[in-house]
């Protein structure tokens, strides 16, 4: 796998071997393109990291920090290394983290600009409960958008208290672009 574009375009990064499904570099680009190329000044989170390609993105295209949160220790060493790896001193600041994503919102204590979630398909309600991790604890900017990747395929429940913005499907893969609604919406 490669990074498209930014500061490490073309610079390629490791993928787990085990259980891990990086988005393919044609869906970064669109999904990099709705947001509409640059993260400059954006802080951002990627949930469920995996081999770090959406936050990695993210970095390589001028955010002004990155949080990368992984739980599975193997998957993490990969993430780690991918980072090592990549590290660039034109390139804000990135962290890595080795926890469960959606414990882990419990205690962010900060927010974002921009949440990538990309959980394993199989996870039981890993929708439900991302959104209200995210909602609960105040994770996400006034502003800001959360990327949800998941299957293509099968019924999806989207509380009220959220509205898509944006949904794309990308061959197997089901892109949905999120804001908390505002009080006024509601």
């Amino acid at each position: 796998m490669r990074i498209t574009s930014g500061i490490l375009r073309n610079r390629r990064f490791a993928v787990p071997k085990i259980e891990v499904r990086p988005t393919m570099e044609s869906v970064r680009e669109a999904v990099f393109s709705s947001l509409g190329g640059s993260c400059a000044g954006l802080k951002v989170l990627d949930l469920f990291a995996g081999s770090g390609a959406l936050g990695m993105e993210a970095w390589s295209r001028g955010a002004d920090a990155v949080t990368l949160v992984e739980q599975h220790p193997a998957v993490y060493r990969v993430l780690l290394q991918n980072v090592e790896e990549l590290q660039d001193d034109a390139l804000g600041p990135i962290r890595c983290i080795k926890a469960d994503a959606i414990r882990w919102l419990e205690r962010a204590g900060e927010r974002f600009d921009l949440i990538f979630a990309d959980p394993p398909y199989d996870l039981p309600d890993a929708m439900r409960n991302t959104l209200e991790g995210i909602a609960r604890h105040s994770v996400l900017t006034e502003d800001g958008m959360l990327v949800y990747e998941l299957r293509s395929s099968g019924a999806v429940e989207i509380p009220d208290s959220w509205s898509i913005m944006r949904e794309k499907t990308y061959g197997k893969t089901r892109v949905l672009m999120l804001k908390p609604k505002r009080e006024d919406e509601a």
